[in-house]
């Protein structure tokens, strides 16, 4: 189901990140500095981003040979876990796979990485305006940490 990304994959990766950040973007300004016509400043992302496999992953997630959704994960180090941790910047999987059990299995899949890879957590954020990204994360046994996010583009 999840498989590294390949400059192959930039087309999909564009066409996910798009309709994710179509979603994300309708209910507040918060991620308002990408310019949803750019395809081409998204192409930069992914080519830069598969540069730095020592700081960055993406994942992409498919079923019976079709790219359903994508995953962007970050490597910190962090000194609460005590090493290296693993942050999940994105994860979108289309509409229409969505409540089937593919979030889960690709959850499971990212902890088997991390594992795997001697990350000591894992973590990431969720919108407070996407209440079924906070039903299926608790649903599969994360707890939120109450913690302020702050963000300074630059």
């Amino acid at each position: 189901m999840l498989r590294l990304a390949e400059m192959k994959d930039m087309t999909d990766w564009i066409r996910l990140n798009r309709e994710f950040m179509d979603f994300e973007i309708q209910d507040n300004n918060l991620w308002n500095n990408i310019d949803l016509a750019e395809n081409e400043e998204l192409a930069e992302v992914f080519a830069e981003a598969l540069k730095s496999p020592e700081n960055i992953a993406i994942f992409m997630i498919e079923d019976g040979g079709k790219t359903i959704g994508f995953a962007n994960l970050v490597k910190i180090f962090s000194v609460w876990s005590e090493g290296f941790a693993l942050m999940i910047d994105d994860l979108y999987l289309a509409d229409e796979y969505q409540g089937r059990g593919y979030g889960t299995k690709v959850m499971e899949e990212i902890e088997d990485y991390a594992r795997r890879n001697n990350f000591k957590r894992l973590q990431f954020q969720s919108e407070e305006s996407n209440p079924k990204a906070k039903a299926f994360y608790t649903k599969i046994g994360y707890r939120p940490a109450a913690m302020s996010f702050y963000v300074r583009y630059l």
